[in-house]
């Protein structure tokens, strides 16, 4: 009987390259397909965000004292998407001033009926006569996504 151990290790070797060949094309996958799922749900986002336009029909704010402001908003949709909310933004456009903070108004805009939001006491909101509306969308992850394109309302301040 011949012992032929070159041959076997040729057999051995040519094994190994193509198992650190299956892994590595394995290890390249994953991060391709974590990135075009990342890329997916964002073009999904993107996508939901042109085909909806959330505006405002009527501002109407009173004053609750010398500065802050009570701010009745009613809002339409366009589009057949349902948002997860809206982002207002109340703003002076002569001065460039606005609210502290964006008010959040969760829930979608039904497109017929539509939608009213109030808010109380806007604080140093002095001389307001814009709002600006940002809708919104809830990524698979839970964590909200801002569309970029804005709408703007100008109404007459009290």
């Amino acid at each position: 009987m011949i012992n032929n151990k070159k041959g076997m290790s040729a057999i051995v070797v040519t094994l190994i390259i193509i198992v650190l060949s299956l892994v590595a094309i394995g290890g390249v996958w994953l991060v391709v397909r974590n990135i075009l799922n990342t890329q997916t749900g964002q073009l999904d986002i993107g996508s939901k965000c042109l085909n909806t336009n959330v505006e405002a029909t009527k501002v109407n704010c009173t004053a609750v004292g010398v500065n802050p402001k009570r701010c009745t908003v009613e809002l339409s949709k366009t589009g057949s998407e349902v948002i997860s909310g809206v982002k207002l933004v109340f703003k002076n456009d002569i001065t460039g001033i606005a609210s502290s903070a964006a008010i959040d108004v969760a829930g979608d805009v039904p497109v017929v009926v539509g939608k009213r939001a109030t808010q109380d006491a806007l604080v140093g909101a002095v001389a307001i006569n814009t709002i600006e509306i940002t809708p919104y969308f809830t990524d698979g992850s839970g964590n909200q996504q801002l569309c970029s394109q804005k709408t703007s309302f100008e109404f007459v301040a009290p």
